[in-house]
């Protein structure tokens, strides 16, 4: 598989071979990749960076995968949006402990816990009741309260909410998309901005940024810069890793927002969504994960945050901010009781490996050494992500000033059959060490 690495700096250049080896699938129990962005941050200023794999099929041709392409990086969005919704509250338009029913047009209990409200806090950490469900977007013109008010037609039996004892607002973690749906509504309805616009006006753009979460807006100004997903996974969702690489999302044809016709690299998008209304549906755009950005973009953000939240003079938050996203809101307790740390499985199953156990604002705290990867504490935080084929990492260390930022844009064989010794999947968890073996502190 070709390789694209830049020239390391500051730290040196760091061996490719390590990385050349993943892409290929020649790492025992790692399956092969369809193409992987690696950026690495040292002192707050990028230290090295690979591109290898390919960036999409054309035919029977491989467009290669450079630094500069932009795939849909997953939940990885979720810190993003948080970072907008955090411009409103040190602006005094969001409170982030008042009810949230405030800033939206209807009222948003759980029906178990009708006497709790519901904050923001607890949006953006998981603690807020809310619960995916079967599903937790809609298409355009259905509207976004449906699945929170008893009798609309996509409450159900409350499945998005949690009924069981404990499990209120406030009392227990439980990682839920749709918490982000409701974080793009209020951005929505106080700003008075498509969700889409207002990040792009808000946080990107400020930073120089052309990632965005509407993908029409990469294919209107640059469409060859977008990343498609692949897995080797057929219609069936059979994996078959000797089989042939299936594209997954952001191939020949896209779809702007949810329920959207799609349209082909180069044909003319149109008008998006005459005469939305902001806060009727800010699921079309997936707040939880729908933005295309490449690790350059990412590594954009990540200075920012280690600069306190301003970067080459642009301010995009205050460092208190900054610092409330990265303490910990909600933490696992001794017995493991509040909160639901490896998405369902079994905490008494020999393979039970917690995943979540310290959470802040939309950001992860994970210790490497907990984790059996370092030999004493060291801290990270930052977010997965995990979608369509996407397999990313963006992890911060601000004590030094040190980042990974990697992008996985496809797996030929299941994840969960490659498991690693950490929480992480096996080529995450690869690309973790060889992180730490290259970049020791």
């Amino acid at each position: 598989m070709e390789s694209h690495a830049a020239d390391a700096r500051a730290a040196g250049s760091a061996p490719d071979s390590g990385l050349e080896a993943l892409v290929d699938g020649r790492v025992a129990g790692s399956p092969k990749l369809a193409g992987l962005q690696v950026l690495v941050l040292r002192d707050g200023q990028v230290a090295y960076e690979y591109a290898g794999g390919f960036a999409r099929l054309s035919g029977n041709d491989e467009v290669p995968l450079g630094m500069e392409h932009q795939p849909r990086v997953a939940s990885i969005s979720k810190l993003v949006a948080a970072i907008g919704l955090m411009r409103l509250a040190e602006r005094g338009r969001i409170d982030l402990d008042k009810d949230v029913s405030e800033y939206l047009d209807f009222t948003l209990r759980n029906p178990a816990f009708s006497g709790q409200a519901i904050t923001p806090r607890m949006l953006l950490s998981h603690t807020s009741s809310v619960r995916d469900g079967d599903y937790y977007w809609l298409t355009a013109g259905e509207q976004f309260e449906d699945f929170f008010l008893p009798g609309r037609p996509h409450f159900g039996d409350g499945r998005h909410f949690a009924a069981q004892a404990g499990q209120g607002p406030g009392q227990y973690f439980t990682y839920a998309n749709l918490n982000f749906g409701i974080v793009a509504a209020i951005i929505e309805r106080v700003s008075g901005r498509r969700f889409d616009r207002y990040m792009r006006e808000a946080v990107l753009e400020p930073l120089g940024l052309k990632a965005s979460f509407n993908v029409c807006d990469i294919l209107v100004t640059q469409p060859d810069r977008i990343a498609t997903l692949y897995r080797k996974r057929d219609a069936q969702e059979v994996w078959r890793p000797e089989g042939d690489w299936v594209a997954q999302l952001d191939d020949d044809r896209f779809s702007c927002h949810y329920g959207r016709k799609p349209v082909a690299r180069g044909e003319d998008v149109g008008v998006v969504l005459p005469g939305y209304r902001p806060g009727e549906n800010p699921t079309l755009f997936s707040p939880q994960g729908g933005l295309r950005a490449s690790v350059h973009d990412l590594a954009v953000i990540a200075r920012m945050l280690f600069s306190g939240g301003t970067l080459d003079g642009v301010k995009i938050l205050g460092e208190e901010s900054v610092e409330q996203m990265l303490a910990t809101q909600w933490h696992l307790n001794q017995d493991g009781s509040n909160g639901n740390t490896a998405e369902g499985m079994d905490p008494d199953d020999p393979d039970y490996r917690p995943l979540f156990t310290a959470y802040g604002l939309s950001v992860q705290r994970v210790d490497l050494g907990t984790w059996g990867l370092t030999d004493k504490p060291r801290v990270l935080y930052g977010h997965l992500g995990d979608a369509y084929g996407m397999l990313g990492q963006f992890w911060i260390d601000p004590t030094h000033g040190d980042g990974l930022i990697a992008l996985i844009t496809g797996a030929g064989d299941d994840p969960e059959r490659h498991q690693g010794v950490t929480p992480l999947y096996r080529p995450e968890e690869e690309i973790m060490r060889w992180w730490l073996t290259n970049f020791p502190r």
